[in-house]
């Protein structure tokens, strides 16, 4: 969760303030800004808070409505809504319906990355249940899916979705970051292809199913906010990349749009890798904010995040 706050504040930053951004060493000795993430680490934060509680998605939907109606979750306790147009009529509709089943948009829609930062989480808390082998365990997957339909109900967000879930239990097994990106690549067609509902989806994987991915260049990639096409930036990043310095460069140089969520997913598998590769003055920001520490802190003591593979 450090890295993922950090990266997303980073990148609401450097749309501010590139320069800074692209400075040598990213150096902050010298940095004056305002340390302030997106709706995109908030909402991942509800879901933390609902999963250590005890997991269900009526809590994370509970969760959602107080991050839209009393700024819950952000950093500054304030009300933060844009480009959140999706998960705001999820929580209307959960309001209205209370029917966890039907809340989520059917439709595909144009701007939907936000949902591979909150796979995150539950992806951590099924492989700290049952181990990296949960993705072969349905009900796991089924609720990793069902998370997702709550606000995107449609294949191509729970394929993505699904995707950062196999790379994450790959890491957690302690493959290398190259190996782990591999592995999640395969594993998703092997999955997905035996699963009809979800085959007529599997061609937008095409891109990062090539051999030499990192050889693309950037304009050869779309950047739209698309799930599945901001997940081929994240893959194009990390494969191009050795170290996390040099993978918030290129994706600064890269990416001029939504860059946030791309950083925050770089950070936060970075993070997870090994908390070292965070700076601790932005993870001392993290930990002002006493809610969030609270979070944190209730998540490290609900055993619900720790793995032993």
């Amino acid at each position: 969760m450090y890295g993922i706050a950090i990266g997303d504040a980073l990148g609401n930053l450097s749309k501010r303030n590139t320069k800074w951004a692209l400075r040598e060493n990213n150096d902050l000795d010298e940095a004056d800004f305002e340390f302030l993430w997106t709706p995109t680490t908030g909402l991942t934060f509800a879901i933390v808070r609902a999963i250590s509680l005890g997991y269900s998605r009526a809590n994370v939907m509970h969760n959602f409505a107080e991050w839209w109606r009393n700024g819950q979750f952000s950093m500054t306790d304030d009300i933060q809504t844009d480009r959140f147009e999706t998960e705001i009529q999820s929580i209307i509709n959960f309001e209205l319906t209370r029917d966890l089943d039907s809340i989520g948009s059917t439709d595909p829609v144009e701007n939907d990355e936000n949902v591979l930062i909150r796979a995150m989480p539950i992806a951590f808390y099924e492989t700290s249940r049952i181990g990296s082998a949960f993705i072969n365990d349905e009900k796991s997957m089924g609720r990793i899916h069902d998370m997702v339909s709550l606000t995107h109900n449609y294949p191509s967000a729970m394929m993505s979705s699904g995707m950062v879930s196999f790379l994450i239990s790959q890491i957690l097994g302690r493959e290398s970051l190259h190996h782990a990106l591999e592995n999640s690549i395969a594993i998703t067609y092997e999955y997905y292809s035996r699963r009809s509902i979800f085959q007529p989806d599997l061609i937008s994987f095409a891109p990062m199913n090539m051999p030499d991915m990192s050889d693309l260049r950037a304009d050869q990639l779309t950047h739209d906010g698309n799930s599945i096409h901001t997940l081929e930036n994240v893959y194009w990043v990390l494969f191009s990349t050795d170290n996390l310095n040099d993978a918030l460069r290129l994706t600064i140089k890269s990416f001029s749009r939504q860059r946030q969520t791309i950083l925050a997913f770089i950070y936060g598998i970075y993070g997870l890798i090994d908390r070292g590769n965070l700076d601790e003055r932005l993870i001392e920001q993290i930990d002002k904010k006493a809610e969030t520490n609270s979070i944190l802190r209730l998540a490290n003591r609900s055993n619900r995040f720790h793995t032993e593979t």
